[in-house]
């Protein structure tokens, strides 16, 4: 208690000791309080400002891992703090993204962070109940690092200005471009149809071992070992469609690495392990699984009419380019 009062004198920002008030009663130790004021107040200026603020990190709960459907929640702000001030490794996920604007994280999120050949989602995060135009954060891009963390980079609707109108404990409302998501569920999701027209195709075709995915716009592809050419087009366009048309239920579990050593999956696409180590698959029907961490459409019905649009080869690949109607 000596230490919040004390903290308190020499604070004359009510909005500041607004701050400092919730973080000693609801999230921290003094200790811990001490020392998030020391790195974060700006000691420069004659009234306190907080440029950058974080609470003791929890693991943001990724709620598209369960269920892509979602395009919005309520949740709290973790952190925020301005892209200049991240660590070196942080900043690189962010190349394009100018320093003066901000990251993000929170204690839920719908946002799907880049990776797995999947593009990130865009959206907004908006302070609750607030009409402040400083309170709305338009999200650009979502990254993971490498421990974990979901970070969401982008920028105030306005200019900021301080403090924040944002501030750690914050109950804030999520929404992400719904739209952009569904097309890049649906270019996922086709991915994963080719993938398995290729095994049903291995009578026609021989057996071609899936190399690489990737799942953005304009760029979606899926590379094979062999060589195939434009003569094949027509098969496989066709096998692709046929699954489409039959509407397959995709779903999500969660397997034990001992389940896929045994099954032998395909990890093109990289693990994503739950809470309790368990690696997430994304399964067609029972014909086809996969490990991965992207976001899909409810059936295969969902992507549209699935187009391949090249074929070409390098080294003894095969790359098939492929696009799914922008909108449905």
């Amino acid at each position: 208690m000596f230490v919040y009062l004390s903290i308190l004198s020499l604070i004359s920002d009510l909005r500041v000791a607004s701050i400092v008030n919730r973080l000693c009663f609801g999230y921290l130790t003094e200790s811990v309080i001490l020392s998030t004021l020391a790195d974060f107040f700006n000691r420069d200026t004659h009234h306190a400002r907080i440029h950058s603020l974080t609470i003791p990190q929890t693991s943001t709960e990724a709620l598209y891992l369960d269920d892509a459907s979602l395009v919005t929640t309520t949740t709290t702000i973790l952190s925020y703090q301005p892209v200049s001030a991240l660590p070196d490794p942080e900043k690189s996920l962010a190349k394009n993204i100018p320093p003066e604007d901000y990251a993000l994280t929170t204690r839920h999120t719908v946002f799907y962070p880049q990776g797995g050949g999947q593009p990130s989602d865009t959206g907004v995060i908006v302070v609750a109940g607030s009409e402040n135009p400083a309170a709305t954060f338009e999200v650009r891009l979502v990254r993971k690092t490498l421990d974990g963390t979901i970070l969401h980079f982008g920028r105030f609707a306005t200019t900021p200005t301080f403090p924040l109108a944002v501030e750690v404990g914050s109950l804030v409302t999520q929404t992400i471009d719904a739209v952009k998501r569904n097309y890049h569920s649906r270019l996922h999701t086709a991915g994963h149809i080719i993938g398995l027209a290729m095994r049903l195709l291995v009578p026609e075709l021989g057996e071609r071992r899936k190399v690489k995915a990737n799942h953005a716009p304009r760029e979606a592809c899926m590379e094979f070992e062999g060589l195939l050419y434009n003569e094949h087009k027509p098969l496989i366009e066709g096998k692709v469609n046929e699954l489409v048309q039959q509407a397959l239920p995709v779903h999500i579990s969660w397997w034990a690495e001992s389940e896929i050593q045994e099954k032998e999956l395909n990890m093109v696409e990289g693990l994503q392990l739950g809470a309790d180590g368990r690696v997430r698959i994304a399964e067609i029907a029972d014909l086809d699984a996969n490990p991965c961490g992207g976001t899909h459409v409810a059936h295969t019905g969902l992507t549209g009419y699935i187009s391949i649009r090249k074929i070409s080869r390098q080294k003894g690949v095969t790359k098939l380019s492929y696009e799914v109607p922008v909108q449905m």
